[in-house]
């Protein structure tokens, strides 16, 4: 319950961003709101009214839950009862204590009365002990909740890029190709520079990541914990997880045609210049931008965090084995396995755009099987408005460390 709630509250901020963003971009323009504007922030409040609504139901059964938590560790633990008494013979003959029933009441009387230990022993001897294995059909195999899912839908990459809600399956992103001239007029009365301002777009297409399964009303009905909430929870994190994977991907494709810096590995000072010689390369490229964060794999991240100077300190101290995250030479670090292997980009994140529309679980009955047919929607667009501005490192892999042998 607790991941299903932290995704809704993902998906309530990720709303609230976008309409922020629409609203904030009017106020910077010094403008109103345009019609599809207001029309996009009223669709998107109503998906949040939803959402609130949704949020507040599973919140209340968080709530009770740690309610009953709470009650249970107010009762005192029974208290149990150990045996004392020595362990039976592997062969045991009940007549060899009883050869006949005078000498099994005699016992009983010297017991009871007389608290006789050995005709105790006796007695606790000839005792049959039932155990749990003699009735294995009536002990019950506890199904211990929530169910385990190894699946990690925090999707790093998208989260550091700039999201936005998605207006339409196909849409276009104005740019400018070609600006005003300004520049030092020659003399009095001499014209001024002047060039028309080109306005070009970007196409931008959505993508659909879906998927369904049927299933059948029994088990729908008898499962506990239900199947059906189980069904929806991991729709949601393989969805996460494939929408990251394939924005990633797009990434990287955006910049594949920029000239790799190769650096090494293992070399500090190497990839500490290279860091600068990059950041200076996309300040170069026409808009004036410094970067601001750093895109590894994680086996980059890795290598990066075990540098050390030659006098044993760490290259760059703010990586450590417990954090993904990270701060190197002022660059945020995002390490997400969603971009492969060997992969280091360095950039501004303002310039990558990911736009999203997710439709959630959807589900239709199929009476005539005793079926429910689920399924799971969303929509999302990448686009990298600057690929010139990144650079791309080309880091050769690095072989395992062997393992010292002791002497």
């Amino acid at each position: 319950m607790g991941a299903y709630l932290e995704r809704l509250s993902d998906q309530f901020d990720t709303i609230t961003d976008g309409i922020d963003t629409v609203l904030n971009r009017a106020a910077d323009e010094n403008r109103d709101v345009t019609a599809d504007e207001a029309q996009l922030v009223e669709r998107e409040q109503a998906k949040l009214a939803d959402l609130s609504k949704t949020i507040e139901h599973y919140a209340g059964l968080e709530t009770t839950r740690a309610s009953v938590l709470a009650v249970r560790a107010k009762v005192p633990a029974t208290v149990q009862r150990t045996n004392t008494a020595g362990a039976r013979p592997d062969e045991y003959r009940i007549a060899d204590d009883f050869p006949d029933v005078g000498t099994y009441m005699q016992t009983i009387h010297r017991a009871q009365a007389l608290r006789d230990p050995d005709a105790m022993a006796k007695l606790e001897r000839a005792t049959a002990h039932q155990v749990l294995a003699d009735n294995p059909g009536i002990v019950p195999r506890p199904i211990v909740q929530p169910v385990i899912s190894l699946i990690n839908d925090s999707r790093p990459f998208i989260s550091s890029i700039t999201n936005k809600p998605l207006p339409a399956g196909s849409f276009d992103r104005p740019i400018i190709t070609q600006h005003v001239a300004v520049g030092v007029q020659a003399a009095e009365k001499d014209l001024t520079a002047s060039q028309k301002l080109l306005i070009g777009k970007l196409p931008v297409a959505a993508k659909t990541y879906a998927g369904h399964l049927n299933i059948s009303r029994q088990d729908i009905k008898w499962t506990q914990p239900g199947i059906l909430n189980i069904v929806a929870e991991d729709f949601a994190a393989v969805y996460a997880v494939e929408s990251n994977e394939d924005a990633a991907a797009q990434f990287k494709a955006s910049v594949a045609g920029n000239t790799p810096v190769v650096i090494d590995p293992l070399d500090g000072a190497g990839i500490t210049a290279a860091l600068f010689a990059g950041a200076a390369a996309g300040l170069a490229a026409g808009t004036n931008s410094m970067p601001d964060t750093l895109w590894v794999s994680p086996d980059v991240w890795g290598q990066l965090g075990g540098l050390t100077t030659s006098q044993g300190a760490l290259v760059f101290p703010s990586l450590n084995p417990g954090s993904t995250t990270g701060n190197t030479l002022g660059l945020r670090v995002i390490v997400d396995a969603a971009l492969g292997t060997g992969t280091m980009i360095q950039g501004p994140s303002r310039y990558l755009e990911w736009y999203e529309d997710v439709d959630g679980l959807l589900q239709v009955a199929e009476p005539d099987v005793l079926g429910q047919l689920v399924g799971y929607a969303g929509f999302g667009a990448f686009l990298n408005v600057a690929p010139s501005v990144y650079t791309v490192f080309g880091v050769p892999p690095v072989a395992p460390l062997a393992a010292k042998s002791g002497k």
